[in-house]
């Protein structure tokens, strides 16, 4: 079948149709208040909308091999463009299926309106035929690539520390064991930190809750300054924190210790940091090891000295 001859017939009138599209589209959307405070912050949805139709309907009309690779290519874009959606946080699942619905069913109705004036013949049902499977291929594309990042997203909040944005304790478990099986495969030292904010409390009562926030968040920025390969930082809770050192003895921690200390103590000079540190045994099967034991001499070393000594590090 040769597509391109059929252009000049149906693709004005396929046009035409397309601002009606996209209004009515907007006129059954904008009733609902998560879709008008993304319409606030992305006026130009509506005109990308009717770029995206205007592209389809281009489509209809190409060659096989093309009209194929378009297909793809809008898909991928698609998926992207969920992806997108997800990252907003303005919409809900059932949200983002009443929008995909609503634009889809505005595209039927007044697509095939106006296919129907040219009655029912085997030009207009090969262009319907081509309508049906890149509106639906798209649709889904579009619903896979929301449903993936939501999904991700889900994942990341259920380990992370939703203040500082650094790993939390439950994760803690999870990535010691790799850790420690990178190790020994690479036989590299692997080092554990137990760190704890002085004087956390102490500025939480005498400048709120708001300050001591801005310091723990200060503290999980510093980690990266100082060290900016180390992703294995977690927040146990409250003003304590463990990183998981790899490729680190007890004497290089100690310098990522001190260097911490200062990084936190120019952003408050009535905070400083106590610390413990142990270096982990190589072993073939982490998992089989008592990792809470390390972390209590890691523990017991950090309040010993912080009892003492603050700002000081015990090997």
């Amino acid at each position: 079948m040769n597509y391109s001859s059929l252009k000049d017939e149906y693709y004005p009138l396929l046009l035409s149709v397309i601002s009606a599209i996209v209004e009515e589209h907007h006129d059954e959307m904008k009733t609902i208040d998560e879709f008008n405070l993304y319409f606030q912050n992305n006026p130009n949805y509506l005109n990308e909308l009717a770029d995206t139709f205007t592209r389809h309907c281009e489509a209809f009309f190409l060659p096989e091999v093309e009209y194929q690779n378009f297909i793809k290519a809008s898909n991928t874009t698609a998926f992207k463009l969920g992806i997108a959606f997800a990252e907003t946080n303005y919409f809900t699942v059932e949200l983002i299926l009443q929008l995909t619905h609503s634009t889809r069913m505005c595209c039927i109705r007044h697509m095939l309106n106006a296919l129907n004036e040219f009655k029912i013949q085997p030009n207009t049902s090969m262009i319907i035929e081509r309508f049906f499977e890149l509106t639906n291929t798209r649709q889904n594309s579009f619903s896979e690539g929301y449903i993936y990042k939501q999904n991700d997203m889900l994942k990341n909040q259920s380990i992370t520390d939703p203040l500082t944005g650094l790993y939390n304790r439950r994760y803690f478990y999870k990535c010691i064991v790799k850790e420690m099986t990178k190790a020994y495969r690479t036989c590299h030292p692997i080092t554990l930190m137990l760190i704890d904010l002085n004087n956390l409390k102490e500025i939480n009562d005498e400048y709120g809750h708001n300050e001591g926030d801005k310091l723990l968040e200060h503290f999980a920025q510093s980690v990266t300054k100082v060290r900016s390969n180390f992703d294995s930082v977690f927040r146990f809770g409250g003003d304590e924190f463990v990183i998981i050192a790899p490729n680190c003895n007890e004497e290089n921690a100690e310098e990522i210790g001190m260097r911490l200390n200062s990084e936190i103590s120019k952003f408050n000079s009535k905070v400083s940091l106590s610390y413990g540190i142990i270096n982990l045994p190589l072993v073939e099967q982490p998992e089989k090891l008592n990792i809470e034991h390390y972390l209590k001499i890691a523990d017991d070393r950090m309040y010993k000295y912080k009892a003492q000594y603050k700002n000081t590090v015990v090997n």
